[in-house]
């Protein structure tokens, strides 16, 4: 196994990242958007509008990742649909970001670019592949990072970097338009600082969708079984502090097959990126990182009967998931089952965090369903994010379930702090 680059000192020098800022933007077009959008209104006025460099940008080219692919590529002769209707709610531009290298890995690193640092604890990894759209607004250079999702991009790096983050119901904001991963399972993501600003991007890239105003809570022992202990514990205290709100009714031990659903998941996805870039990767593998060049090897020997098999489960997961959530069903779980790993960590240690997340993030993404990412605890002061999963189309009522929480969370914190002053 070949471990990731450290940090963004160990990149190669290069001249497609933007300096400073963290690292989390590229040069090409950084506060310099070559055509001037159509505005139709101000409901984002004021906000700055990082894009992950996967979107198609008129003038631009799309980098993904990696300079051979950027140095192919033509200028964009469009805009897509979600950029564009941003900034057609008048956000402001500020710039493309960085994306793990054809946006294939979770660990949110980049040999070419470097890796985006982390605002929360700069000596862990931001997560991936959506990197640099979280670092963004993390940090502050950007209020809304758009993202792309596909097996937990828009999810992980939200839950490593303490930002919200929301992977939409499968289609139903309009496609990435520029790089497909695997088309089956790639949805538009976003990235914000509060709930408030979530839901109005919510309402420019899915405009008139109502959602059901009641829910119920559900939590699970086969997600909490998959988290670090000290991660575990936050998430059982949590349950057990909303059951003073509302009943939380625990899914039956076995409900979630997480391990067969995390590996239907890989194994999907894989074969369908492998059709996608199998061809680019054999006549350009030697402009991959090394453990990127890893991974293509490893999904193109994938099999006809795994392949299968793994279709097969994910059918049975949307019928599952679709008959556990109904319409006002919404599954608490932890977004991650840890804190980000330290940068430098061993490849082991990686893979072994990559599939315990993948466990918690495949419910979602095999059943092509919303799950929305909130700020909520730390541990050796690194931040963990708490999720909310929906059924299919419920988007709006999975987002405001989430501030819903997030409210909870703060008053209980609130009562905490208050606490230990009068100790």
């Amino acid at each position: 196994m070949i471990a990731v680059p450290k940090h963004r000192s160990d990149a190669r020098k290069n001249n497609l990242l933007q300096q400073g800022l963290s690292g989390a933007f590229v040069s090409d077009g950084f506060k310099s958007l070559p055509y001037v959008p159509t505005v139709k209104s101000r409901l984002l006025g004021g906000l700055r509008l990082a894009v992950k460099d996967v979107f198609q940008v008129q003038g631009l080219r799309t980098g993904a990742g990696n300079p051979e692919w950027h140095k192919e590529q033509a200028k964009s002769g469009y805009t897509a649909f979600a950029v564009d209707a941003l900034l057609g709610a008048g956000a402001e531009w500020i710039g493309k970001t960085v994306t793990d290298e054809l946006a294939f890995s979770l660990a949110g690193t980049n040999l070419h670019y470097g890796t985006p640092i982390n605002p929360a604890c700069p000596d862990r990894l931001p997560g991936g592949s959506s990197s640099g759209s979280a670092v963004a607004v993390a940090a502050g250079h950007a209020d809304i990072g758009l993202a792309t999702d596909c097996g937990g991009s828009a999810r992980l790096p939200g839950s490593y970097c303490g930002v919200w983050g929301m992977r939409p119901s499968q289609g139903l904001v309009g496609g990435v338009s520029g790089f497909a991963l695997a088309p089956s399972f790639d949805t538009v993501g976003w990235f914000a600082r509060t709930g408030e600003v979530m839901e109005h991007v919510l309402d420019v890239l899915s405009p008139d969708k109502p959602g059901v105003e009641s829910c119920e809570w559900l939590g699970s022992s086969d997600a909490s079984d998959v988290c670090d202990p000290r991660v575990r514990h936050a998430y059982n205290d949590l349950i057990r502090t909303l059951k003073d709100e509302a009943p939380v009714n625990w899914l039956p031990r076995g409900a979630l097959p997480l391990k067969d659903w995390a590996v239907a998941h890989r194994t999907m996805q894989g074969a369908e990126i492998w059709s996608q870039h199998g061809e680019w990767v054999k006549c350009r593998g030697q402009a991959l990182a090394p453990f990127i060049r890893e991974r293509f090897a490893a999904i193109s020997r994938l099999n006809f009967a795994d392949v299968r098999e793994a279709d097969r489960l994910r059918h049975r997961a949307r019928s599952e998931m679709a008959s556990m959530l109904g319409e006002k069903g919404v599954l608490i779980v932890p977004t991650t089952p840890d804190i980000a790993p330290l940068l430098g960590s061993t490849a082991e240690a990686l893979v072994d965090i990559r599939e315990r997340s993948h466990q918690l993030l495949a419910p979602a993404g095999l059943a092509g369903l919303p799950q929305v990412t909130l700020p909520w605890t730390t541990v050796n002061n690194a931040p963990v994010g708490l999720s909310v999963i929906g059924g299919r189309g419920f988007d709006r009522q999975v987002l405001r379930a989430a501030i819903r929480l997030e409210e909870i969370i703060r008053g209980r914190q609130g009562e905490s702090d208050a606490r230990r002053l009068n100790d």
